[in-house]
């Protein structure tokens, strides 16, 4: 539960959302002047604020740069809710240090879900013990499992810490990951590589809020040149990222592209999936002799066998001997990842029990706790 100061001068407007949010399991302190509100707010600090614009004596937005300016409310998360609906008036509000912006009429499940993302992101940011993380899932070769790995991870990080976690997925074939949540989303990375700057309000606009609270942002639906993003490009998004979220799980192609490299050079651990046969083992060997060549050291590794058939060609045993080192993790085969597909929903949020949500629930504990954990 937190505590929430709402600011407006529409009574209707102010008990209506207070409600929303007493039913969301917070509490609500509902103020309709914003002067007393920041006496208030800058005296005893809640742990958030939603505040209107078009107020009188004083606007949203300069109550916003004000709660900036006191030392108990300067990161303060601020919410701006409001009937102008331009962007020019969203641009306005974050300029003047707003978190978020959101236009009426609001429903309860959207209100209440960018509430928690907000908190989310403070407690993210109080969390010292945990260091921001990328984290590279990759594999050259296709039908391994390495975008439901990616996905179900990502997906399980959220759950597992409640705090800001990001899916970025690098593929340019026309990305996979965003097609295993629903809604999909037109949204995409690939529409602000020529921004410029390319900052993190640009980043912000094309990432996708999950109902789950996981923050996704996709691949472009039309294909694309390999070359796409650049090794710049890639690294000044990562690190922008890396500057927001608790942790990011990046879906690399199934090819050694520039934006490829300059995930694995970021990131500080990497996962990769093969599958139990021949010609993914193979792949696997020759892509490890290829990252060593070109000097592209990992700060930690870890392999993946997933096991996406039935019936394996070749055993664990077998896999572990050839690549010549053990399997950190093992997914057997899951029947339930077939139906998870078709409800565009993660197995990890829908079966707890079943191989895939244990595993994932095996590594989110590891990163969370910054330790490694082996799957036996």
């Amino acid at each position: 539960m937190a505590h929430i100061y709402v600011v407006d001068d529409d009574e209707q407007l102010l008990r209506m959302v207070g409600l929303m949010l007493e039913r969301g399991g917070h509490m609500a302190t509902l103020v309709n002047n914003p002067i007393e509100a920041l006496e208030a707010m800058t005296d005893e600090p809640p742990d958030m604020t939603i505040i209107d614009v078009m107020m009188p004596g004083m606007s949203g937005h300069d109550l916003c740069r004000s709660l900036r300016t006191h030392e108990n409310t300067k990161n303060l998360p601020v919410m701006i809710l409001t009937a102008r609906a331009q962007e020019e008036d969203r641009q306005t509000a974050m300029q003047g240090g707003a978190d978020d912006y959101l236009s009426k009429p609001v429903t309860s499940q959207e209100l209440l879900s960018r509430v928690d993302r907000l908190l989310s992101k403070r407690r993210s940011a109080n969390a010292l013990s945990v260091q921001p993380n990328i984290l590279a899932v990759y594999g050259l070769t296709g039908g391994v499992g390495r975008t439901t790995f990616a996905i179900n991870l990502a997906a399980q990080l959220r759950a597992t810490t409640k705090g800001e976690i990001c899916l970025v997925d690098f593929t340019t074939s026309g990305g996979q990951a965003a097609m295993h949540f629903k809604p999909q989303t037109q949204k995409s990375w690939a529409n602000i590589l020529n921004a410029k700057p390319l900052n993190w309000q640009a980043v912000y606009s094309q990432m996708t809020l999950h109902e789950s609270g996981l923050n996704i942002l996709a691949a472009p639906q039309d294909p694309m040149s390999p070359s796409f993003p650049s090794s710049t490009q890639a690294e000044r998004l990562l690190g922008l990222l890396r500057e927001h979220m608790m942790f990011i799980v990046v879906d690399l192609p199934a090819v050694l592209n520039d934006a490829a490299r300059a995930a694995l050079r970021m990131a500080n651990m990497a996962y990769h999936v093969i599958a139990p046969n021949q010609i993914s083992v193979q792949t696997a060997l020759r892509l490890e002799k290829a990252l060593r060549s070109t000097n592209i050291g990992l700060h930690e590794m870890s392999y993946v066998l997933n096991q996406g058939v039935s019936e394996p060609q070749i055993s664990r045993t077998s896999v572990e001997r050839q690549i010549s080192t053990r399997l950190n993790y093992h997914i057997t085969f899951d029947p339930n990842q077939q139906q998870a597909v078709i409800q565009g929903v993660p197995v990890c949020l829908t079966a707890a029990q079943s191989t895939i949500a244990l595993t994932m629930q095996k590594v989110a504990a590891g990163l969370w706790e910054n330790q490694p954990i082996a799957n036996g």
